[in-house]
């Protein structure tokens, strides 16, 4: 699956995965959420603030997870310092869920 945010024409690899333990107790991570638009809808992305590299969401009953810092696979890694890194929590605030896969589909690629 793939998160494709409409405003700055970007895709993000989205993971199945079953929903995250967020209980209070569970190893001392704090978790918070972000509040985006998911197909239309109002949706919760979690984030684990401790431990965390990713993003969680549920849509149409399954869970997702998303890196929320990505660099859409076409820069290096000394471009990150160069402030080419995305930072879904900040960005994407309307975004569309797709079928298939990035590296599938080259023309996707911005």
């Amino acid at each position: 699956m793939m998160l494709f945010d409409i405003k700055h024409k970007l895709y993000y690899e989205a993971i199945n995965t079953s929903r995250p333990l967020m209980s209070l107790s569970h190893q001392g991570r704090t978790w918070g959420y972000v509040p985006k638009l998911l197909n239309g809808k109002k949706t919760k992305f979690w984030v684990d603030y401790t431990h965390g590299r990713y993003m969680y969401f549920e849509h149409d009953q399954k869970w997702y997870r998303v890196r929320y810092l990505q660099s859409n696979y076409k820069k290096q890694n000394h471009d990150i310092f160069n402030g080419v890194l995305i930072d879904l929590l900040t960005e994407g605030e309307e975004l569309k869920l797709l079928k298939g896969k990035i590296e599938k589909d080259k023309r996707l690629l911005i």
